[in-house]
C-alpha cells in the first residue's frame, strides 16, 4: 500500500515537473504587450518621454518604410496594373525572429509571393522584434501586417539634404572638356601629394561625388577616404575638385541643363625611390580587385573572395577590398564573416558608407 502511494506521488511530481519544463509553444492572439519591431531610430532611450505607444507607432512606420524600399514590384503585376494591398501574417517568437509567413489576402501577380520574400530576407539580414509578453514573459504571437503596392513612375531625380534636385535620368551625361583623356591627364598633372607624407609611402584612393551644376561649377558631395590616409590628403582631394569649376559640361535633361553627380576618383601614390616596392604591391592588389569584381559579375562569388582575400593580403586595411568582400559573404549568407568585414571597416575609419545596411545585418 505504502510502495503504491509512493508511487502514484512519484509519477504526479514527475507529470508537475514535466510540464513545468515544456515550452509555451501557444500561438497567442492576445497578449499584454504587443510586438515591436527594433528599429533603430525608435529606441526608448534615445526618446525620453516616448510612450510605448509613440514607440509602436515609430517602429512600425519605419518598418514599412523599410519593407517599401525592399520590394520588387513584381513584372507580371506591372505588365497587368495590378496595385492594391497585400496584408500578410506572421509569428513573432519570443527570441524575436519571425517564423510561419504567410499571406491572408493577395492580389496576383506575384505580389504576396514578393511580400512574403521582403519578410524572410528582413528577418535573416537581422531584423528583429520585441516579442509580446504575458504574465511578464515573452510568447509567440501571430502577427497581420498590410503592404501596399503601388505603380507610380519614377521621378527623373532625388532630392538631397540640401534642397537639390539631383538628375539620375539624363538625355546626356556631364563631361569634363577634351573628354576622358584630358580629364586623367589633369588629374595627373594637378592632384598634389601632401609633401609632408612624402617618405612615409602612403597609397590608397579618395573617391568623391561631384556635383555639377548647369553653370559647369563643381561642388563635392560627400568623399570616401578608402584607405583612411588622413586630412591632409583629403584636403588635396578638395582642392583638385575644386580647380575643376569651369571645366565641364553640365547634364542634359528634356533639352534643359540639371544638376547631376559624377564619381571622381583619384590615387595618391608617392614617387620616392624607397616608396617604389609598396607602389607596386598596391598596383598588384588593384589587378586582383578588379578579378574579384569580374568573378562576382559572373556569380562566381567563392572565387571572387579569394581574389579579395589576395588583396588585402597585398593592402591590408583597403576598407573598400573589405567592403566588397563582406557584400560577397553576404550574398553567400555568410552573416558572421560578412559582419567582421563590416566591423573592421567602421572600425578603420569611425564611420560607414553603408551605416543603415551595417546596422540592419549586423546591430549596433
Amino acid at each position: 500500500m505504502r510502495t503504491s502511494v509512493l508511487l502514484s506521488l512519484l509519477l504526479a511530481l514527475s507529470r508537475l515537473f514535466s510540464v513545468a519544463q515544456t515550452p509555451d509553444t501557444t500561438i497567442y492572439d492576445v497578449a499584454e504587450s504587443l510586438p515591436i519591431p527594433l528599429m533603430a531610430r525608435c529606441q526608448l532611450n534615445q526618446h525620453p518621454g516616448w510612450t510605448e505607444d509613440s514607440i509602436r507607432r515609430c517602429a512600425e512606420s519605419q518598418l514599412l518604410a523599410l519593407v517599401a524600399t525592399n520590394i520588387r514590384y513584381p513584372e507580371e503585376a506591372r505588365q497587368n496594373n495590378l496595385e492594391g494591398t497585400v496584408v500578410t501574417s506572421f509569428v513573432v517568437e519570443p527570441d524575436g525572429r519571425i517564423s510561419g509567413i504567410g499571406i491572408l489576402k493577395d492580389i496576383g501577380g506575384g505580389c504576396g509571393a514578393e511580400a512574403a520574400r521582403v519578410l524572410a530576407a528582413l528577418d535573416e539580414a537581422g531584423l528583429r522584434w520585441q516579442p509580446a509578453t504575458r504574465t511578464g514573459k515573452p510568447v509567440r504571437m501571430r502577427q497581420a501586417l498590410p503592404l501596399r503596392f503601388k505603380l507610380q513612375e519614377a521621378l527623373p531625380y532625388y532630392v538631397n539634404t540640401a534642397g537639390d534636385s539631383i538628375y539620375v535620368q539624363l538625355d546626356t551625361l556631364p563631361n569634363f572638356k577634351g573628354g576622358a583623356d584630358s580629364m586623367e591627364s589633369f588629374i595627373l598633372n594637378r592632384l598634389e601629394y601632401p609633401a609632408p607624407y612624402l617618405d612615409s609611402c602612403r597609397t590608397g584612393i579618395i573617391e568623391m561625388a561631384l556635383l555639377i551644376r548647369p553653370t559647369g561649377k563643381v561642388e563635392v558631395d560627400n568623399q570616401l577616404d578608402f584607405n583612411n590616409l588622413g586630412v591632409d590628403f583629403q584636403w588635396q582631394a578638395l582642392r583638385l575638385a575644386n580647380r575643376m569649376n569651369g571645366l565641364w559640361t553640365p547634364a542634359f535633361y528634356k533639352g534643359q541643363p540639371v544638376i547631376t553627380s559624377a564619381p571622381l576618383r583619384v590615387l595618391f601614390k608617392s614617387d620616392r625611390a624607397g616608396c617604389r616596392q609598396i607602389n607596386e604591391l598596391f598596383d598588384q592588389a588593384m589587378l586582383l580587385a578588379n578579378e574579384a569584381v569580374a568573378l562576382t559579375g559572373q556569380n562566381e562569388l567563392e572565387k571572387s573572395i579569394a581574389k579579395w582575400d589576395a588583396a588585402l593580403a597585398l593592402h591590408p586595411g583597403n576598407t573598400e577590398f573589405l567592403y566588397y568582400r563582406g557584400s560577397a559573404y553576404l550574398s553567400l549568407n555568410k552573416r558572421d564573416e560578412a559582419c567582421s568585414d563590416f566591423g573592421q571597416i567602421k572600425n578603420i575609419l569611425g564611420i560607414t558608407w553603408f551605416e543603415s545596411l551595417r546596422r540592419l545585418v549586423c546591430g549596433w
